[in-house]
Formats: structure tokens, sequence, C-alpha cells
């Protein structure tokens, strides 16, 4: 065995040796590719005879995306010549950005594989002169053993390479997004939601809008055209409620009395429209309500033709007859309660709320006033770029500062003790599923699983990722429910607010629990006799854990991809509803597309660069994996938002930005690993060579970071003059 262990002496029970060594990747690939094969297969099928279904974006009527043939491939070679102008026009420039991330993580992928396959390795090897010669080459690739003390040398010079690297494709990056970003804004300038900011805790002096908008003029910020501040009308949201409610149960009792469709040949859906919708009240009413009972016994199924649904037919009338009468007097108490409640508003701050939006006259105005500090008061009267219409999350947007901070104050405090009750399970799984812990349970299976390589692949890594994988699936649903029990007011900084808490969960729960509980179960006899080995027996175990995130990724890039073209949950859950569907109202619901869910898809390939960036030098094949891993989930990604996932919202970008910066935050794992290993190795001069690359880290991070999101935020001053002189394809001339 390999003298990795820079101990006293030998481990008397390594029960994970098996991890110091390379990983079967020929199995776990196998595993793989069968599971992704299927699917692609079926999914190949089931999309040829059923094409609306598995590309449901191809019936929309406006920016719909190229239909695609019946062929059993030809899907493939569509969406490879889908370019980036397509992505931008039906899907925007959200998806675009999204996608372009994926291509930048799969050619930073492939060139540190290169430099580690080519150099880093074969270095390794010929500065090991301790190693088993007999070791294969396979085995030295994928290795996550460090090896002696002098091969240390490579991992050092590795560390600032790989460093440099990630820097510059980031950094390239980052120009291209805030370039778009700017180019985007300029071309939306004359929309109102890009002229206008949102305006929180504003102050009791200036809660009436006439004063709102004198305070904003006599600030030099321009000319306002509007402001509302958003009044509190929860009563009236309560009637609105109300009556589509009931609508829904008069919708449902027309389909049950006529059918969907209704096979009557002289049926007039606009007839019947306008008499349900008429409000006839006097002497009028019983002629109405008359009307409206030989229309339906004309129209009715045929069923209801015999004298015995004759009677139930009548009975059925009744109800709706009643049901009409209910929605007839809600609607007219709701508009009642609008008429006196808006007739009788004058702003005054018990009918008011804090919140408002203000709409400038031109966009640069708007842009300005973001930028502001507008008011005396620090936490009053708050300024921000509005979002879009459809991005507000209006059910919150009324709440007092008092109540989010209450409500933000519990939310963190669930997610604590989520995140908690989360890590234990994931310990006790990672104990659970290794062949030492079934040994307890199961005492034939250690021996059958050993005489079996498949199987014991199947044990060792297969069930534990899937296992966590499924555990961690729910996850999101529960986070957006706590980012709305926060009270957050649009559904941008909901899925945002969603994309890094599930980020740190799956980094808390896959990386660290799985890394260490691996390091704690092999030695813990040895922790308690000594603790002074504890440090030691960490450098040692740690970097073993490097197999199993190798399959991890593999299996994610083979089979996981492949599995999210199928879309189990969303058709199945569609075709559920569908079932119950019997309004019109209700089947265009379930057959509409689904919207895009960014907490689905950017948190799985964050949480993989940081399983790369923390094993670069240890395990440099995982680069390979890696590439691979961003290719497939790219090509993967880019069908399902041009031809699945509509749209709910635009943020332009702006939260791709924090995204690249808690990418650049997963270096700290790499240079915490890489320092404590050298350093408890005896080489005091590369960690004091090594501490640079903290500082580095720390000020990109606080400061080069910052920059670059405020620049993004906002257009320079210098573009707004040159838009107006120039066309709107050529705002990157002033970059």
């Amino acid at each position: 065995m390999s003298s990795i262990y820079l101990l006293e002496e030998k481990p008397q029970d390594p029960a994970d040796d098996y991890l110091a060594h390379a990983s079967d990747l020929l199995t776990q690939t196998t595993f793989s590719l069968v599971i992704g094969g299927t699917a692609l297969f079926w999914f190949c099928l089931l999309r040829s005879r059923w094409p609306d279904v598995y590309a449901p974006r191809g019936r929309l009527l406006f920016a719909a995306p190229a239909r695609i043939g019946k062929t059993f491939f030809g899907w493939i070679s569509m969406v490879l010549h889908v370019n980036d102008a397509d992505i931008m026009f039906t899907s925007g420039l959200d998806a675009l950005l999204v996608l372009r991330l994926f291509r930048m993580l799969a050619s930073l992928s492939f060139t540190a594989s290169a430099i580690g396959l080519f150099i880093v390795v074969p270095a390794k090897v010929l500065l090991d002169p301790d190693s088993n010669p007999e070791t294969r080459l396979y085995d030295r690739v994928v290795t996550a053993a460090m090896g002696s003390k002098d091969s240390l040398v490579v991992h050092f010079a590795f560390a600032y390479v790989f460093t440099a690297l990630v820097y510059f494709y980031f950094a390239r990056f980052a120009y291209e997004t805030v370039a778009l970003r700017w180019q985007y804004l300029l071309r939306v300038r004359n929309t109102r939601p890009a002229r206008s900011v949102a305006v929180t805790n504003i102050p009791p002096e200036l809660a009436e809008e006439q004063r709102l908008k004198q305070h904003f003029e006599q600030s030099g910020l321009g000319k306002v055209l509007s402001v509302e501040v958003v009044p509190r009308i929860e009563r009236l949201g309560v009637l609105v409620r109300r009556r589509f409610q009931l609508l829904e149960r008069i919708e449902e009792q027309v389909v049950v009395i006529l059918g969907n469709p209704c096979p009557a040949v002289s049926y007039d859906p606009d007839a019947l429209h306008a008499l349900l919708t008429s409000h006839v009240h006097g002497d009028g009413a019983a002629e109405h309500w008359s009307e409206i009972r030989q229309v339906l016994h004309q129209w009715a199924l045929p069923k209801f033709q015999t004298e015995r649904g004759v009677r139930a037919l009548d009975k059925m009338i009744d109800q709706l007859e009643l049901r009409l009468r209910r929605f007839q007097h809600a609607d007219s108490v709701l508009q009642q309660v609008r008429n006196e409640w808006f007739l009788t508003y004058d702003g005054r701050r018990d009918r008011s709320s804090t919140v408002g939006f203000v709409t400038f006259e031109n966009a640069a105005s708007a842009h300005l006033a973001a930028q502001m500090f507008t008011f005396s008061q620090p936490f009053e009267l708050r300024v921000d770029l509005a979002s879009e219409p459809r991005d507000v999350f209006w059910e919150l947007i009324t709440l007092r500062a008092s109540s989010r901070f209450m409500r933000t104050i519990l939310s963190l405090a669930t997610y604590i003790l989520m995140l908690l009750y989360w890590l234990t399970l994931a310990f006790l799984l990672s104990t659970l599923v290794s062949l030492d812990s079934l040994k307890t349970y199961f005492p034939w299976l250690p021996d059958m699983a050993e005489k079996n390589r498949w199987l014991k692949s199947l044990f060792q890594y297969t069930t534990p990722t899937f296992m966590l994988s499924l555990m961690n699936s729910c996850v999101p649903y529960i986070l957006s429910w706590l980012a709305q029990l926060e009270g957050v007011q649009s559904r941008s900084a909901i899925q945002a607010s969603v994309v890094r808490r599930y980020y740190l969960f799956l980094l808390s729960n896959v990386l660290l629990i799985f890394t260490l509980s691996r390091a704690v179960l092999a030695d813990y006899s040895k922790w308690i006799e000594n603790p002074a080995l504890i440090p030691r027996l960490l450098a040692t175990r740690l970097p073993t854990a490097a197999p199993f995130f190798l399959d991890y990724v593999i299996l994610y890039a083979l089979a996981y991809y492949p599995l999210q073209l199928l879309q189990f949950g969303s058709i199945s859950l569609a075709m559920f509803r569908r079932m119950l569907c019997r309004t019109p109202r209700q089947f265009a619901d379930a057959l509409r597309p689904n919207y895009v869910d960014w907490a689905f898809i950017l948190p799985q390939p964050m949480l993989v660069f940081t399983v790369l960036t923390t094993y670069s030098s240890l395990a440099p094949f995982i680069f390979v994996l890696g590439a691979v891993y961003f290719v497939i989930g790219g090509f993967v990604t880019k069908y399902l938002l041009y031809y699945v996932y509509g749209r709910r919202f635009e943020t332009a970008g702006q939260f791709i930005l924090p995204i690249l910066k808690a990418l650049t935050g997963s270096l700290w794992h790499y240079y915490v690993l890489i320092i404590g290993l050298c350093a408890l190795k005896g080489k005091v001069l590369y960690v004091l060579f090594l501490l640079p690359l903290l500082y580095i880290n720390w000020y990109l991070l606080s400061r080069v970071a910052a920059q670059f999101y405020d620049n993004g935020q906002f257009v320079p001053a210098d573009m707004w003059s040159v838009s107006e002189r120039s066309t709107p394809s050529e705002p990157n001339t002033a970059r």
C-alpha cells in the first residue's frame, strides 16, 4: 500500500481503503449510461409521438421556437443549430446568460483537465519515487492520494495556475454579462418598467402621491410622469378571490349540463356567455331566468332528454341559478367596495402602504434615482429599479417593515433548523450506505459485494448518490415557501434567495458531510484515544473522498440530465390534472408550459464546480468528468429553456453576477485543503507562498466583485447620451 499515511503507524482497520485508490469509474459509467441511455431512448420515442407534450412552447402564438420534426434524433441537430439570437428572442437574456455560463464552465474544465492530465499527473509520477511502480497509469490519473512530500511542489504550482485560469475565465464572462445587460437595458429604455423605480419605506410626510412627485422633481432627477402609492386593499383581494371561486363552480356546473365540448348543433357560446353574465333586476329578472332555463334545456346533453334526466337537469339548473345569484351579488359588492374605496381615497397613511412606484420621463432618471440617497433618513425612502409587473409578488407588496423583519427572523430560524435536521439525515445516510454499516444488518452482503465489483460499486457509489438526490429533491419547494414567508416582494428575488440557500444547503449536505463523515467513521477510535492525531488523520482522510465525487459527477452528467428530458414530474402532474379537468379554463391551465425555475437549474452545477475546485489538483481526472457534465448539462438546459419552459419574468441577467461571485468563493475550499495538507506535511515554505492566494481571493470577492456588481446594476451615464445619438444596436461601442 502507498505510504500516504504520514502518521506513526498505518491504520489498523482501513475500512475506507478503497477510497485511497481510483474508484472503478468504468462500473459507475456503465450504470450511468444504462440509466441515461434508457431515458434518452424513451424521450426520443415519446417526443416523436407527442411533440406538443415534450415541446409545449411550440404552441405559443408569440416568440414560439422553431418546430421540431418527428424524426427520432432530429431534435438534436435542431437544438445544436439554435443560436444566441434565437435564445434571446424566445427565452430572454436570463436564459442566454445561463447557457453562456454552462459554456464558460465547460471551457474552463477542458483547459484545466488538459493542464492536469498532461502536466500535473506526469510531474507527480516523476517527483514521487515512493509510489508503487506497479500502479496502473489509469489509477495514477484518477488517484486521490497526495503522494510523498516531493510531489507537493506540483500542487503548489497548480494552485497558482488554476487560480489564474479561474480569474481569467470569470473576468471575461463578467465583462460579457455586464455588456449584454447594458445593451438590453438600453434597448428597453422606452418601456414603462425601465423608466420606473420602486420606492419602499415611504415616510409619513411623503405618503401622498403629489408630495412624493414634488420630492423627486425638486431633487433634480428629471420630470416625473406618474406616482402610484400602493393602497391597502386586503378586503378587496378577499372579495376578488371569493368571486373567482364562485365563477369556477358556475363553469363546472355548466360543463356538467352541456358537456365540453357541447354536442348540440345550435349551441352558441357567445349567446350563452351574454346570458350568464347579464345582471337583470326588477320586472325583467323572471323572463331572463326563464330564457336561461330554455337554452340550457335545448343544449343539454342527450342523457338529460329522458324523463328522469329532465328532473335531474331541473335540479342542476336550480343549483346553477343559486350560484349565479351569489356570483352577481359578490360582483356587485366588489364593484361597490372598489368604487367607494377609490372615490374616497385621500392618500392617508392608514389607507396606503409604504410602497410606491415612480415613473420618470426617461430611463436615465430612474437609474440615477436608484443610485442616490434621496432622503435624509437612511432607512426611509429606499429607491430601487422597478421590477416588471409580472415579476412583482403583489400579495406581499404591502407588508410593513416591522412585519417583514419578524418574518425574516422566523424564516432564517426555520432554515437553520431545517439545515441541521438535513445534516443529521445526510450523516446517517453516509453511515448506513457503507458496507461496514450494512454488515451489521446484512452479514452476507459485504462478502457478496467483494466478489462482484458491479455490486460493490452499486452500494458504494450509485446508491448513496441516488438516495442523497432523492432526499434533496424536495428542498427547493421548502426554501421557496420560506422565501414567501420572509415577505420577499418579487418572484425573481424569491428564486434568487432559493438559489443562494439551496447552494449552501447542497454544499453542507453533499460536500462537507459526505467528506467529513467518511473521515470520522474511518478513524473515530483513534480520535478518542489520541485527539492530537485529529489534524493528521483529517489530512489523510479528506483527500481520499475524491473518488466518491468522481462518481457523483459522472452519475449526474450521464444519468441525471437525460432523465431531465423525460420531465417525469411535470408531465405526470399535467396528465393527472388533465384527468380532473372539466372546464376550458382548467384545460388551458393544465396545458400551459411550465415556467422556468432557476432554483432547479443552477444550484447543482454550482455544487459540481465547487467539487471540481476542491479536488482539482488531488484528482485531475475530475475536470474531464466536469467538462462532460457541463457540456451535457448545457445541451439539455438549452433544449428545456428553448422548447419547454416559459419565462415568468426577466431580470436582464441581474442574478448572474452574484452566482459568479459564489463560484469564485468556492476557491476557499481548495485553498484551505491545499494549505492545510502542506502544513501538516511539514512544508512551511509552501504554506507561506500559498497565503497570498487567500488575500487575492478576498480582494477579488470584496472589491472587484462588488465593482462588477455595481457597474452591472446600472447603465453608465455616458452610454445614455451615446444611445440617444446612435441606433439601439450600437451601445457596445461605449463599453
